[in-house]
């Protein structure tokens, strides 16, 4: 089992690896690791919001790729297709810019699609 270091860094790393695997730990401390440079950068919005709105908008930009990147790679170790990346992945993050405007029913779908998404993530690896 990967220590967090290794997690990320390898998030970092596989920048462009669309054919190896991802395993569950691999994902989830790249989710942590993502998860509290999130919490960090909110925390300079809070102080300096045009600031803080730029730096996420460069960070979001940065990480468009590994996130694509690392969920194909998971989603091959889980056994599924790939392609599943744009309904699970792509389509609900494009939505939650949008979600407040959507109608209620394209609201539930967004949140079920990220739902999925999660329980696709910590499925077990699958054996060949």
């Amino acid at each position: 089992m990967l220590r967090f270091i290794e997690g990320f860094s390898m998030y970092w790393t596989r920048y462009f690896d669309f054919k190896g695997r991802s395993t569950r730990s691999e994902f989830w401390w790249s989710f942590f690791g993502l998860t509290l440079i999130t919490g960090i950068i909110a925390g300079i919005e809070k102080i300096d919001s045009r600031l803080g709105l730029t730096i996420y908008l460069i960070f979001s930009i940065v990480t468009v790729v590994p996130n694509i990147s690392q969920y194909v790679r998971r989603f091959r170790d889980i056994g599924v297709n790939p392609y599943w990346v744009i309904i699970t992945f792509i389509i609900p993050s494009l939505l939650v810019y949008t979600v407040k405007k959507l109608p209620w029913y394209l609201q539930v779908l967004d949140i079920l699609l990220i739902l999925s998404d999660i329980v696709l993530s910590i499925l077990p690896s699958k054996e060949d």
